[in-house]
């Protein structure tokens, strides 16, 4: 089971039935996550589970992604994503709340920052900046290029340890986890991506969505953000990373040494800047 721990939920926005996972304790305060290209919202359990009895988690699927609906007319934009992030924000009542994306979802938390800056309490931007860098590209190819089905969940698991070494030095309980947020069972038995291949030819062909102007975003964005960079990451520079925190008002770098794209947020220095960026409830 995915998100275990968590409950499923869906609401209908912008023409497309959308999953979330909602981690309970309903009152405290709200953190809302935005996960990656290649992943789904269970990308987000594991730190979940860390401060789950501090907070309230909410982490929907991205459109075309996990259990979430597929574009008909290939809606896939920046423009598209963040306008699901702020209908289900207002869906859910969440008037003031915490924001964490990582990579594409750090694009998409920045570009809802842009319109709706005074809702967030603080954001965490995970390994990706305002400008592209090769990663994204490489990202891109690998997706276009991957088997699109398996015949065990297991082949699909070692597949993925393959390709990423981040997901390989996961524990077998959190690969399975994640595997099964991206992958689901064929009625022949095969494992398939969940995920729009449409979507996918999309990006193959016409490259990565071209960015919002998000420096100026950064650079009035009042409330505290942190920065997690991992240090051996191709999609987001130390130059780059540097100047996020620079160009931020509130800003904060946390370095992951030794960790590529894109860090997993359990890394023990992140999850203490965590503990430290989020405080307790209500401060």
């Amino acid at each position: 089971m995915t998100g275990a721990g968590a409950t499923s939920e869906y609401l209908s926005v912008n023409g497309l039935r959308l999953r979330y996972l909602d981690w309970g304790n309903r009152g405290a305060p709200p953190v809302v996550c935005v996960h990656g290209y290649t992943s789904s919202a269970d990308a987000f359990s594991a730190p979940a589970r860390i401060f789950r009895n501090r907070f309230h988690f909410i982490v929907p699927d991205v459109r075309g992604h996990g259990e979430s609906g597929w574009s008909s007319a290939g809606a896939y934009k920046y423009a598209d994503q963040v306008a699901d992030l702020a209908a289900i924000v207002d869906r859910l009542g969440l008037e003031r709340f915490t924001l964490v994306g990582t990579s594409m979802g750090g694009i998409i938390a920045m570009a809802y920052a842009a319109e709706h800056a005074q809702r967030l309490v603080r954001l965490v931007i995970n390994d990706i900046g305002p400008d592209a860098e090769p990663g994204s590209q490489r990202i891109t190819q690998m997706v276009g290029a991957r088997p699109e089905h398996f015949l065990t969940l297991d082949g699909a698991m070692a597949y993925r340890r393959e390709a990423s070494p981040i997901v390989a030095r996961r524990s077998e309980e959190d690969q399975r986890e994640l595997a099964l947020g991206v992958l689901r069972e064929d009625a022949d038995g095969r494992w398939a991506w969940k995920m729009d291949p449409a979507y996918i030819r999309q990006r193959v062909e016409q490259g990565p969505p071209r960015r919002p102007a998000l420096w100026p975003v950064l650079e009035r964005l009042a409330c505290p953000t942190l920065v997690i960079w991992g240090a051996a990451s191709d999609v987001l520079s130390e130059v780059q990373a540097r100047r996020m925190a620079q160009a931020l008002p509130k800003g904060e770098l946390v370095v992951v040494p030794g960790v590529g794209h894109a860090p997993t947020l359990t890394e023990p220095v992140v999850v203490h800047a965590l503990e430290r960026f989020l405080g307790h409830p209500g401060t």
